[in-house]
């Protein structure tokens, strides 16, 4: 009952200013002296300006805004809406009226324009008074037991501005911006949303402390790492807490910006520039765009609950399939990538499935019931060390179960399948690396007589991916230490999760069916500058409050990772950030073969030095039988 009187009361302030918008614009327009040959036109109109604009703005969906809320989206709806009555009764009591009744006198231009300026700051005017009538009785629960943070946001531009839109209209934000800094010298001393851009960024520190600051807000998506390691260092040791708004790759742009904001990641600081993609490009004309195959496609994921999974989920999410199929054994990931999606991409059907993908019969009738037109496998078992404990496991999951969906996928006419591999597939020298290879191989040899368009995308280490030395060394400087490098001069290749995830998904507009394609990495990364980045990003000074220990590389490990074989050769693609691999097909025939012995050396329950001999030989095999 209270929300229909709420909703009578603004209706009947509409109405009101409907009606006295249109008598007002008369009186004006004739100074309070109204011809007799427009005075009954003036009596009449008020009272339809009140049915007919209430109609119009009906239709245009103004009745369903929140006046507490109102912004600027809803009052581009409303200048529609208001404009648009506004001219039809123009046009009616001008052009066509006068056509039926040649003595009609129609409304004057003068009257027209001032009612509809009267009208449209009425209406926005009260709607505004609503809003800010709301922030100033509305206190938040925090402000009465605890004072707001004093925030700096670094960047005044579009996204510092939209940070601080979203503090001021939101009253249980327990913080209120004091100024911006930004280094462009025509903003300095200038306001935004009301907001003094108080200096340059290398001033951060002394204008925090002059201004009692609590938390520092980095609000430019398109900064380079280098510019955040920078600020970074700067403010090492300062009392504020330093906040970064994630880079334009990672950014929801339909979520709020403010609750983007996170804590400084390792990631922010590594000195390489993320990569921008746009799906909608095509780079021949053998492919089309990215956008085209994914737009209203059913799409499989595999691992849907991983790291590169679930962010393949999310980018894909955002080219509209029409089904996405999120796959995955671990029951509490794919639920949390379902509830994620669904409340990013509400109108994105997903369906999750519980499976495991060495289980033939079951995903046979995962793909005879969903029939995907695109699969993307990510599923695998990739920590390195457990799987040189685990040698039968790491070959049953990457190799057997890669295989069947292969398989799976030329059978039931996949339309493109894409296997997500990783460099120690290359020149392998642990478990983990050469389950991968022979994954490789395996998906290449279906592609040989396949209408399925098969491809393989390898690339290094995803920072915070499960496995990855990033979410260890966390662990171990909260613990304060120490931190453990396994060699000094070990190097690795690293890129964040949404630059893997887009690049896979780019691929698609690329690749060529048997292909290994590899992304642009960029350059390797010492482990153990690394280690002293993310120590001193804690806060804390390497070698004096957390240690850093060598203790030698593990079983398997090797100091440098390649993306390119000793027998492949790399090649240009269209794509400047995706390469190719050249090297000879393996047998469409090997696999039955390769899959007996290796079948064989899984029950026989060799040792682990007898199973990498076999696996090995299988590896070899590939070409032999071609030969």
């Amino acid at each position: 009952m209270n929300k229909q009187i709420y909703r009578l009361g603004q209706i009947f302030l509409d109405s009101a200013v409907a009606f006295l918008s249109c008598y007002l614009a008369y009186l004006i327009r004739f100074e309070g002296d109204i011809p007799p040959t427009h005075q009954s036109l003036a009596l009449i109109l008020p009272w339809v300006a009140i049915i007919g604009r209430l109609g119009t703005q009906t239709v245009f969906g103004i009745y369903q805004q929140i006046w507490r809320l109102f912004a600027l989206k809803d009052g581009m709806r409303l200048l529609y809406a208001v404009t648009v009555y506004s001219i039809s009764i123009f046009m009616l009591t001008r052009l066509i009226i006068p056509q039926i009744y040649l003595s009609f006198v129609g409304i004057p231009l003068g009257v027209a324009v001032i009612d509809w300026s009267l009208c449209l700051l009425g209406m926005a005017g009260l709607r505004l008074a609503r809003r800010w009538y709301k922030q100033k009785l509305t206190v938040s629960p925090y402000q009465s037991s605890s004072k707001k943070r004093r925030v700096l946001v670094i960047g005044a531009g579009y996204s510092g501005s939209k940070i601080v839109q979203e503090i001021q209209l939101n009253p249980y934000f327990s913080s209120t911006v004091i100024g911006f800094l930004d280094d462009d010298s025509s903003k300095i001393g200038r306001k935004i949303e009301g907001i003094k851009v108080l200096g340059k960024i290398s001033e951060i520190n002394k204008l925090a402390e002059a201004y009692q600051i609590d938390e520092v807000i980095v609000a430019m998506p398109s900064a380079s790492n280098e510019k955040i390691c920078n600020i970074v260092q700067a403010t090492q040791g300062m009392p504020f807490k330093l906040k970064v708004l994630p880079g334009r790759p990672e950014i929801l742009t339909d979520t709020p910006f403010i609750n983007q904001v996170r804590d400084i990641q390792i990631q922010d600081i590594l000195g390489r520039p993320e990569v921008m993609l746009d799906f909608s490009e095509e780079f021949n004309g053998q492919c089309p765009s990215a956008y085209e195959q994914v737009f209203e496609s059913r799409v499989l994921v595999t691992g849907a609950g991983g790291t590169i999974g679930s962010e393949i989920c999310r980018q894909l999410a955002r080219l509209k399939p029409k089904t996405l199929l999120l796959l995955g054994r671990g029951e509490n990931s794919i639920f949390k990538i379902k509830q994620e999606l669904g409340r990013l991409f509400p109108e994105l059907e997903t369906v999750t499935i519980i499976a495991d993908i060495r289980h033939k019969q079951r995903m046979d009738a995962i793909f005879s019931i969903w029939q995907p037109e695109l699969v993307f496998h990510a599923a695998a078992h990739k920590h390195v060390p457990l799987m040189q404990e685990n040698p039968t496991e790491s070959l049953e999951n990457n190799v057997f179960g890669t295989a069947n969906l292969a398989e799976l996928a030329a059978k039931y006419g996949v339309k493109t399948f894409v296997m997500i591999s990783t460099d120690k597939a290359v020149n392998s020298t642990n478990f983990m690396g050469l389950s991968k290879r022979l994954a490789e191989l395996t998906v290449k040899s279906f592609s040989v007589q396949s209408e399925t368009r098969f491809l393989i995308v390898r690339f290094g280490n995803v920072l915070g991916s499960r496995g990855s030395v990033v979410p260890i060394f966390k662990e171990q400087i909260a613990r304060g230490g120490p931190v453990t490098v396994t060699h000094r001069e070990m190097t690795r290749y690293f890129m964040t999760t949404p630059e893997a995830s887009q690049l896979v998904i780019q691929s698609l507009a690329v690749g060529k069916s048997g292909q290994i394609l590899i992304l642009d990495m960029g350059e390797p990364v010492k482990i153990y500058d690394l280690a002293e980045r993310m120590i001193k990003l804690a806060g804390f000074i390497p070698g004096e409050d957390i240690a850093i220990d060598i203790v030698g590389c593990r079983p398997g490990e090797k100091l440098h990772e390649s993306l390119v074989n000793d027998s492949e050769q790399a090649f240009d693609t269209e794509h400047p950030k995706i390469m190719g691999v050249s090297e000879a097909m393996p047998s469409s025939d090997a696999w039955q073969e390769i899959k007996e012995e290796l079948k064989e050396a899984i029950d026989h329950n060799l040792s682990s030095d007898e199973l990498w001999e076999r696996a090995i030989h299988c590896q070899k095999m590939w070409y032999k039988i071609n030969s």
